[in-house]
């Protein structure tokens, strides 16, 4: 009986001394640096969408930018990015979105997020629009010296969810 025992005891022992489930996990989305600061800048993009601040909006955007925006047939360029937002402000819509970030690469001056968004529009005579499409979103964004812009991005097709 003693032998089983002395066998026993390191056997018990063994779950303690491997890895747990837990610990094998990929690490929780903290980002740091320029990724940290490109997310901040894409919070601040949203909150401006939201207010239906066209200035503030395009003060994120490079003046060469080129990207594909949501429900366009075709890229567009800087002077007409933000024509959804003016919308948003001369109809009095009311805009909410939830961001969820899916991932982030830095290239030194250049970081790349990628994320998804449902886009509410609530509007003045009561419709609902977006309710169940959430919006698949690239941004590239380049830092030139201490300021950050987008100089390219695109929006993809929604991801339908039934809810």
């Amino acid at each position: 009986m003693k032998h089983l025992a002395a066998i026993a005891r390191p056997l018990l022992m063994l779950p303690l001394l491997l890895p747990s489930r837990s610990t094998a996990q990929a690490p929780s989305f903290a980002p740091t640096g320029s990724v940290a600061a490109v997310w901040d800048l894409e919070v601040a993009y949203w909150k401006y969408v939201q207010a239906g601040d066209v200035l503030s909006y395009l003060t994120l955007w490079h003046e060469r930018f080129v990207g594909w925006p949501c429900l366009s047939a075709h890229p567009a360029a800087k002077d007409s990015i933000a024509n959804w937002v003016r919308t948003i402000r001369d109809e009095h819509i009311h805009f909410t979105s939830d961001l969820t970030r899916e991932g982030a690469a830095d290239f030194g001056d250049i970081v790349i997020v990628y994320y998804r968004t449902p886009m509410l529009r609530e509007y003045p005579d009561g419709r609902v629009a977006g309710r169940d499409t959430v919006w698949k979103f690239t941004h590239t964004w380049r830092r030139d010296g201490n300021r950050w812009q987008i100089i390219g991005g695109m929006c993809g097709l929604p991801v339908v969810h039934a809810f």
